[in-house]
């Protein structure tokens, strides 16, 4: 956080009112176009041509002000506003001429939060890495890497967690899709119109699930707008990327009606042809996405209550002719109806800062057509979920809380050459977490407790057991310290047990999928996974140098996954996946560092390790990612930004049975930002060109890597414009 200069002037007005002035710290000169937030009075605006900003209508009391520009470190101060007064400010904002690798969030974006992120992706950086999906934008952080099947459905693995074991959240919430079901499955987040992605980690990510043993990814977009803006809004996105002749255009715009209330919408499209990689052409892997959302909510100074309605239409193919895959390829068609409500009461008890209430209902439709255009497998899911939270009060050594439960049912069904039997799920849970300040250093603690419930519509008896009715269940827990040693510096320890509770298709699946060329055999007897890990961590933050690093171990009870058997079913000639469990141990590291070379250049690299084995089986896990790095060098001076970096990986020889291995690689990347202010317009040119040597490699974690290598060359270009 930016350490900014403020003067504060009252003087007696009609009404309680913010007027303020944003300048550069550096120069005097006006800063425009920066981002004024009052979370807790849910009001927001932003700076003119001349710097100066207004704020009206406001309630009484004390706030924290929050101001946020490209270029610019953010600025975070507190403020009391008194009945029918003006609080007049200058707001000094210190450039950001280094930005780190990994952006550490010092204060809570959403002053209504409890929860703060271990680290976030966004402004400069997101629109570097700004990709097709958000696994592609988030592969090159620090202990980040992407399952992929082609590149529409690829999805994040976080320290070799993937799937069910990392929760890919959506303003918080469940996305409502099957993507962590498959690896053809792709998820319903296009990232062009994100604000920002977040990740949480440790006793935190308790609040959003029993299953966060790695962390959890949570995609921010204010599909409920939870602010009143002073004025229209409006954002305008363009991107297009060479090696796919990928085009996508969004657009955000966000709108007072009145002075109580706010319109936000937004909408996308994305297109792209079969990815070119120096081999050749990957064929089948095309796409067409569009998605749209309006919202509106009423902001007054008790809270706010909102509602929302998205929906999200795509169209992919999944590539053929490779070991897992169907022979001649898969075309996916799939789509998503969802509508969420959200509301927060400010104060409604004594010890309680607010009260945040939400809802949510998703209508999910997947069908996989054969290349002579047959239906081979269709999935329908319904979702309906709801959240409630109440954001406690400090006192004494008891620093801000939460605490809260959380409902959801599923109604699940799949047609086709699918024998799935129609499932419905109930699950509950109730949550809380707590931060307790103990002099030096922080103590916080998280707990959870899980229960489901699955049942299929009939119970029978069938080749793969007794299909029933199951009920599961368990406590997830976690603690964790941060001492701060020195100035700058501060040491962590964090310890968690997790609870991952089956999934219908691992209880009951038998049969093909033909998408990801498996004919799958699920468990009716699989009990719960448990998982209990340890970690230490440091941080450190100097004038010119600042990094982190992390070492961790994950045992597991229980680890499910699917097992290749080794067997072909012989009816239709697809290699035999069945569900199992068996103890498992994870363990790893990972470290990054930056230094600021000058006022202008800066040198930034990251490592990371993860290793997996099934103890139980004294094999490899299958798809664990090898050891990953990168180094980078970047200039940045005022509204330009360019900089070169080289990303690699060592071989995997580490392998399960039947699983192939992938050799070492380094390729070189190059990327570049402008950023211009013109007659009330803020504009970003973001330029990067990946694998500029057109460098032949392979991803461990890619399905298709037996018969194409990695995408070649590949010049991006990202344009934005602000109103």
């Amino acid at each position: 956080m930016a350490i900014s200069t403020v003067y504060p002037e009252v003087a007696h007005a009609q009404s309680s009112v913010i007027v303020g002035r944003v300048e550069s710290a550096a120069t005097g000169e006006p800063v425009e176009f920066a981002q004024i937030l009052v979370q807790e009075a849910h009001r927001s605006t932003s700076s003119d041509e001349r710097g100066s900003f207004l704020l009206r209508h406001m309630p009484s009391g004390a706030f924290t002000l929050q101001a946020y520009r490209i270029g610019f470190f953010p600025l975070e101060i507190p403020i009391v506003l008194v009945p029918d007064d003006t609080l007049r400010l200058t707001l000094r904002m210190r450039d950001s001429l280094i930005e780190s690798a990994e952006v550490i969030v010092e204060g809570d974006r959403d002053g209504t939060q409890t929860v703060e992120p271990l680290s976030e992706l966004e402004g400069s950086r997101l629109r570097q890495h700004l990709g097709t999906t958000i696994a592609e934008t988030l592969s090159q952080e620090p202990g980040l890497s992407m399952r992929s099947m082609g590149p529409a459905p690829a999805r994040p693995v976080l320290r070799g967690l993937g799937g069910e074991r990392l929760l890919v959240l959506e303003d918080g919430g469940r996305t409502g899709d099957l993507s962590a079901t498959s690896s053809d499955h792709a998820l319903v987040i296009d990232p062009i119109t994100a604000d920002r992605i977040e990740i949480v980690r440790g006793p935190a990510a308790l609040i959003y699930g029993s299953n966060t043993l790695g962390g959890a990814v949570n995609v921010v977009r204010d599909y409920v707008p939870t602010t009143l803006p002073d004025r229209l809004h409006l954002t305008i996105s363009g991107q297009g990327q060479s090696v796919s002749r990928g085009l996508a255009g969004g657009a955000v715009v966000k709108a007072p009606i009145g002075n109580n209330a706010v319109f936000r919408a937004d909408g996308t499209y994305r297109t792209a042809d079969d990815v070119n990689t120096p081999d050749g052409r990957l064929g089948n892997t095309a796409l067409d996405t569009g998605t749209g959302s309006v919202g509106a909510s009423i902001v007054r100074p008790w809270g706010y209550a909102g509602v929302s309605g998205s929906l999200y239409d795509s169209g992919y193919g999944i590539p053929g002719g490779f070991v897992g895959a169907h022979p001649d390829g898969v075309s996916i068609e799939m789509n998503r109806r969802h509508l969420r409500t959200r509301a927060e009461w400010v104060n409604p008890l004594r010890g309680i800062r607010h009260l945040d209430i939400r809802g949510s209902y998703s209508r999910y439709f997947h069908q996989e057509f054969e290349s002579n255009g047959l239906v081979g497998i269709e999935y329908g899911l319904l979702t309906y979920d709801a959240t409630a939270i109440a954001h406690t009060r400090g006192s004494g050594r008891l620093e801000e809380g939460a605490a809260g439960f959380w409902v959801e049912y599923r109604d699940y069904a799949s047609g086709g050459f699918s024998s799935t039997p129609p499932t419905t799920e109930w699950s509950m849970a109730g949550f809380g977490y707590q931060e307790v300040d103990l002099g030096p250093t922080l103590l916080a603690v998280g707990a959870r407790y899980d229960v489901r419930r699955v049942a299929p519509s009939r119970e029978f008896e069938s080749d793969i057991g007794m299909v029933r009715a199951r009920d599961f269940g368990g406590v997830s827990a976690s603690a964790s310290l941060q001492w701060p040693v020195t100035t700058g510096m501060t040491l962590g320890a964090t310890a968690m047990r997790s609870i991952r509770l089956p999934g219908i298709e691992e209880l009951y699946s038998d049969g093909p999928h033909l998408a990801a060329y498996s004919f799958e055999v699920g468990n009716p007897d699989l009990g719960v996974e448990v998982g209990t890990g340890l970690e230490l961590s440091s941080r450190w933050e100097g004038q010119r140098l600042s990094g982190s690093a992390a070492a961790y171990v994950n045992w597991f009870s229980g680890y499910i996954f699917p097992q290749n058997t080794g067997e072909i079913n012989t009816r239709i000639y697809l290699p035999i996946f069945q569900y199992a469990g068996a103890d498992a141990r994870m363990e790893g590291a990972e470290a990054s560092l930056t230094a600021r070379l000058s006022d202008a250049w800066s040198l930034s690299g990251n490592a990371s390790y993860v290793r997996g084995t099934l103890t139980e089986l004294d094999q490899p896990i299958p798809w664990t990612p090898p050891f990953q790095h990168s180094v980078s060098v970047r200039y940045e001076q005022r509204a330009l930004t360019v900089g070169a970096s080289l990303r690699g990986s060592s071989g995997q020889e580490r392998l399960s049975e039947f699983e192939e291995p992938t050799d070492g690689y380094l390729v070189p990347d190059l990327f570049g930002e402008y950023i211009l202010t013109t007659s009330g317009t803020l504009q970003t040119i973001t330029l990067a060109i990946d694998n500029v040597t057109n460098t032949v490699y392979r991803d461990h974690l890619s399905r298709v890597k037996s018969i194409m290598p990695e995408p070649g060359r590949n010049v991006r270009l990202v344009y934005r414009v602000y109103l």
